[in-house]
């Protein structure tokens, strides 16, 4: 399969945590972000504790807390971004994970300015999307407006602002053509649809994610999508619409059947943890992560350029639970009628 001639090479895994260490400090930060912030929001505990763990780094309460009250006092927002609220959590974790974290708080405003240049409407969303946004920025502002606004025209339900973070992400490159990446997104949503897959926002999700491959539609890319969540099936693991996005992220990282059991391996571990007695889903989230961590590790790895994307949708990761609760009730009640 030339997908998986392409991205896929033997993986030296000298780099990279094995499961036993991975749960060890996932568990150590789990219980720093905890006492830190308590345990009113488990989703927020397990992204933290995630990102932290992916990082190799230690969670530190008090680090955070002081980028939160830099950036707050930096940014002079025309928008509310509450702090200590879930999302400026995750935008300070983000920011810590640079060299210079006053530079990077610089950058991101300036990055947010540019996105507004281009008619981007004023949202915490732009903020996240702003994280995102690379060499050329005006270019890249303007390819993903344009990128926003096709598919606002072809999915207009389902299109949004939540949808912005996404749009950055999948217009990093100079060779990003927003118009055909748009209607090739209609082609993988009803191509999935068909698949059984659950119409609504994380399917949609899965369908942009599938175009950092390539602008045109792939039925290979599909049908290994499609495959993927029947692996994970036939091994007994419940796959939920949260879940489809990161299909897409295995799917692109070529995981076969070796790499499922990997995960498989992992999430079982990870459900027999007290913490995650009554949220499996984020355990298969997490599983995946690390998998899709460690691939991204591999040195011999070929596509630079595509292992950058790669790395930026994998940060992305850490906000697809948040950007999911900004779907409109409306559109809620519309697909839930469909489950």
């Amino acid at each position: 399969m030339k997908l998986i001639s392409i991205l896929l090479v033997e993986n030296n895994r000298s780099g990279c945590m094995n499961d036993e260490q991975f749960i060890k400090i996932f568990q150590e930060n789990y219980n720093r972000v905890y006492n830190y912030i308590g345990g009113g929001d488990q989703q927020l505990i397990m992204s933290l504790a995630c990102k932290y763990t992916l990082a190799k780094k230690q969670f530190s309460g008090v680090i955070l807390q002081k980028v939160i009250e830099h950036f707050g006092e930096e940014a002079k927002l025309p928008f509310s971004i509450q702090n200590f609220s879930t999302i400026s959590y995750k935008i300070a974790a983000q920011l810590i994970q640079e060299q210079d974290i006053k530079l990077a708080v610089s950058n991101l405003i300036e990055n947010d300015r540019i996105l507004k240049e281009v008619k981007f409407k004023n949202s915490s969303l732009r903020i996240i999307g702003a994280l995102f946004l690379r060499e050329n920025k005006q270019e890249h502002a303007k390819r993903a407006k344009q990128l926003f606004d096709a598919m606002n025209r072809n999915q207009r339900i389902l299109t949004s602002k939540e949808d912005i973070p996404y749009v950055v992400v999948l217009t990093a490159s100079n060779e990003a053509q927003p118009l055909k990446q748009a209607e090739t997104i209609v082609c993988y949503y009803n191509a999935l649809r068909k698949q059984r897959f659950i119409i609504g926002n994380h399917l949609q999700a899965l369908a942009q994610i599938m175009t950092i491959y390539s602008s045109s539609y792939n039925e290979i890319l599909m049908q290994y999508v499609v495959q993927l969540k029947e692996e994970l099936i036939k091994r007994n693991i419940k796959v939920k619409k949260v879940h489809y996005p990161f299909l897409g992220f295995l799917a692109l990282t070529a995981t076969d059947n070796s790499k499922v059991d990997e995960i498989v391996a992992l999430y079982n571990q990870l459900t027999e943890q007290k913490i995650f007695k009554n949220a499996k889903e984020f355990a298969l989230i997490i599983a995946i992560q690390k998998t899709v961590q460690d691939l991204i590790e591999v040195q011999e790895m070929i596509d630079i350029t595509f292992l950058s994307h790669l790395t930026d949708l994998l940060d992305l990761a850490d906000f697809i639970l948040e950007i999911g609760s900004f779907i409109p009730g409306g559109i809620l009640d519309v697909v839930d009628i469909f489950k």
